[in-house]
């Protein structure tokens, strides 16, 4: 069995931060938050059958007046020494007034829409590596210096910092986890309220190579009830073609346009990405991030290498709080000579039976070259009962069938389905239970691809339990068996390993 290895110095420097900061508040000058992660169990794939870990992430912030200070202290325990880690991952210092703000240290910016650059944070939300099995949180960071200015008529960025490449654990030192050197910033001018351009720059140096980006945007809105935006950043050197689309130029493309009127609305995006993978943005995917496991396990995650689409989507209030969604996607991708076109149409349904019962229902086809995927069918239905004024429950039901193909190997071809039942029953606003079941006869996932001698099925089973003890604790506990896959959240897509076993999570609000 496993040991957890010794409680390294930073830990303690950790839990007397803590106490100092019980001690404190009462001044209501210092505040935070606190999540822990204890998992027992096995991770498939992994290069330890059984392990047992512990993470934990603390955030505290001190303010006062104009003045904010903050830090996230992050552990990861476990028997692999090389992995365990215990680190001040992220200490940044704030002035703000009305029309001036300046951070140094840690911080998170977008210029634009992402396109050239998009420092963000997960909240809730723990990374952990496939195959080492390290978790850390899930954020993309600045370390450096930002400085925000903003009037009536201009809003300015400017920042100069090290950008962090979040598939790197906090094991590793900076120059490992942060290669890249940027600074530039986006200025805008409010015209009118139907038109405010700006103009967006960005300086990269990488192992003493260097690049510039930069572009423009304008965004506005119309008492008609219409918005837009939209954004054009290309690298500027001097071989790059300017203004150009398609394969012609180093480039990314975004414009959306948005309208509403009493029960109806929508939306229309496009898209145009070319060779732009900057390892710190994190373009609009253009691809609707689903709520329901399935098919947020099948999102199509956006490819700034090659890739243009669009996005149509239209909601319907069709009475009360009842509503019809519609919602289209298409992405092509002309990657390694061959051209893939990404597909998706999706239509949902949330309607009131009465004061007491909710239906929700979703139709999905969707098809995904890149993966080998086509005419891929999703089907799910929801019911959600209050039971009384504090007991409530939820059934929820989800098929989904596919072929995957592979173009240069007809005979490897195969049919599959992967199917999910959950069953939660939750007391308001304290205590809910749930407990899930996935079955998949995916070949690859089942194994029989290699042995087809293995059972033709392959299920995971899961039951988990959440308490809010008071206002400011919620603890959380699973035990079973998890599939892993795609995720997507936050506009952001990852890899969630499956796990087997004992989970723990403590959420706490200092």
């Amino acid at each position: 069995m496993n040991r957890f290895t010794s409680i390294p110095p930073k830990v303690i420097i950790g839990a007397v931060i803590v106490l100092l900061m019980t001690i404190s508040y009462a001044s209501a000058q210092i505040s935070g938050s606190n999540r822990m992660e204890y998992q027992a169990g096995s991770l498939p794939g992994h290069n330890q059958s059984q392990q047992r870990s512990l993470y934990n992430q603390l955030n505290l912030m001190y303010r006062q007046d104009n003045i904010l200070a903050g830090t996230k202290v992050e552990f990861f325990n476990t028997a692999d020494r090389q992995i365990s880690y215990s680190k001040f991952t992220q200490k940044f210092l704030r002035y703000r007034n009305e029309n001036l703000q300046i951070q140094i240290g840690n911080f998170y910016e977008v210029l634009g829409r992402g396109l050239l650059l998009r420092a963000f944070d997960i909240p809730g939300t723990t990374y952990q590596d496939l195959i080492s099995g390290q978790q850390y949180g899930f954020y993309q960071d600045i370390e450096g210096i930002s400085l925000r200015f903003n009037t009536d008529l201009i809003q300015a960025k400017i920042l100069h910092g090290n950008p962090l490449d979040r598939t790197k654990g906090p094991n590793l030192n900076k120059d490992q986890r942060r290669p890249n050197l940027i600074q530039g910033g986006e200025i805008n001018i409010s015209v009118h309220d139907n038109f405010n351009p700006g103009i967006l720059y960005l300086h990269q140096e990488y192992n003493s190579n260097m690049a510039e980006f930069g572009g423009f945007n304008a965004y506005g809105s119309s008492g008609l009830g219409i918005n837009y935006h939209i954004e054009y950043v290309q690298d500027l050197d001097k071989n790059n073609k300017n203004f150009a689309l398609g394969n012609n130029s180093r480039h990314a493309f975004y414009a959306s346009i948005n309208y509403s009127y009493d029960w109806f609305s929508l939306s229309a995006e496009y898209k145009d990405y070319h060779d732009f993978t900057l390892n710190f943005n994190e373009p609009p995917s253009l691809v609707r991030e689903h709520s329901y496991t399935l098919l947020n396990r099948s999102t199509h995650a956006v490819q700034p290498l090659d890739e243009r689409g669009f996005q149509l989507e239209s909601i319907l209030n069709i009475g009360g709080f009842n509503t019809v969604t519609l919602n289209i996607a298409n992405a092509v991708n002309d990657i390694y000579s061959s051209r893939n076109t990404f597909q998706e149409y999706y239509a949902d349904i949330n309607y009131y039976l009465n004061d007491q019962t909710l239906v929700r229902g979703f139709a999905d086809w969707s098809e995904d070259p890149l993966l080998n995927v086509f005419s891929r069918k999703t089907f799910g239905a929801v019911l959600e009962k209050d039971i009384s004024s504090l007991w409530s429950t939820a059934v929820n039901l989800q098929t989904q069938h596919y072929s995957i193909e592979y173009q240069y190997n007809p005979a490897a071809n195969y049919t599959a389905q992967n199917n999910l039942l959950s069953l939660t029953v939750s007391r308001a606003p304290d205590f809910s239970f749930g407990a899930v079941l996935e079955m998949t006869d995916d070949r690859v996932e089942t194994g029989r691809d290699l042995n087809p001698d293995i059972h033709k099925y392959k299920y995971w089973a899961g039951g988990n339990i959440s308490y809010q003890y008071n206002q400011k604790h919620n603890i959380i506990l699973f035990y079973g068996k998890r599939r892993g896959g795609s995720a997507c959240t936050g506009g952001v897509c990852f890899e969630v390993p499956p796990f087997e076993g004992l989970e723990i999570k403590i959420n706490s609000i200092l």
